[in-house]
């Protein structure tokens, strides 16, 4: 009988998961959502993201680092982008308690680390307080992570405002999946009155996308390119990779 060396939490017998290495190790729960994201990408944009760069972080891994992939979760908490066909978002109060449960069984399997990738903004304040309430409740030592890339070279309006259905995720789309991504929109950007406050940084104003795109997008898609895409999938991969190498062994320090 042949041995399963997978490094996929679905793949493994529960035999398997019980003698796995637990110290040093990490596991990894990608999330995303699905939602509109624009007149030009589909709605699991987000999903689909969190998915490919968690399988591309994992084989960045060296062959030592103890860590388990599970299933990508693939809707969040998206009510901002609600009265548009195609959203499903969680309530924040299921989404807490969809992780909780998560976490719960992790930890039940003898884990101490659990790490969410992240791929959608609005999941954000959510995952960085479950963080704490899952360190304070269940001892797991938890991480959040969402990659990263070099877009200096954007333009000012796009690094400020060009927050979803964006050049840099059209253009990681064109990449990984350019059969799903319909014809490129023009910019938009919304009529912000304010100099100071912000969509996704302090200060910032709550909003919908509703109140300011009606087609669902905020940037400039017609300036991606597939180029660009994996110019940026490959270094948000790579920044993940190293992330979760990093918490496969982090611990408390003391003294």
């Amino acid at each position: 009988m042949s041995v399963i060396t997978s490094r996929r939490w679905a793949d493994l017998s529960w035999q398997a998961i019980r003698d796995l290495p637990k110290e040093p190790g990490v596991v990894v729960l990608p999330i995303g959502a699905i939602e509109q994201h624009g007149p030009h990408l589909p709605v699991w944009t987000d999903a689909l993201l969190a998915e490919r760069l968690s399988a591309r972080a994992f084989e960045l891994l060296a062959p030592d680092t103890q860590a388990l992939l599970l299933p990508t979760l693939s809707y969040g908490k998206s009510n901002e982008h609600t009265g548009y066909p195609g959203t499903i978002a969680l309530s924040a109060a299921t989404l807490m308690a969809l992780l909780r449960d998560i976490a719960v069984a992790v930890s039940r399997s003898g884990f101490t680390r659990l790490l969410f990738i992240n791929t959608h903004g609005g999941n954000k304040a959510l995952l960085e307080m479950m963080c704490r309430d899952l360190r304070a409740e269940l001892g797991l030592l938890c991480f959040l992570a969402s990659g990263s890339a070099d877009t200096s070279m954007l333009p000012a309006l796009e690094k400020r405002f060009g927050i979803h259905a964006n050049t840099a995720e059209t253009s990681m789309l064109l990449h990984l999946t350019p059969e799903l991504v319909g014809p490129l929109p023009a910019a938009h950007y919304p009529d912000f009155s304010s100099p100071t406050f912000n969509l996704t940084t302090q200060p910032q104003v709550g909003w919908l996308t509703r109140d300011w795109s009606p087609d669902g997008h905020f940037g400039d898609p017609s300036a991606a390119t597939p180029e660009a895409g994996a110019t940026w999938f490959g270094e948000m991969a790579a920044s993940l990779a190293a992330q979760i190498a990093e918490a496969s062994s982090f611990s408390v320090a003391h003294g």
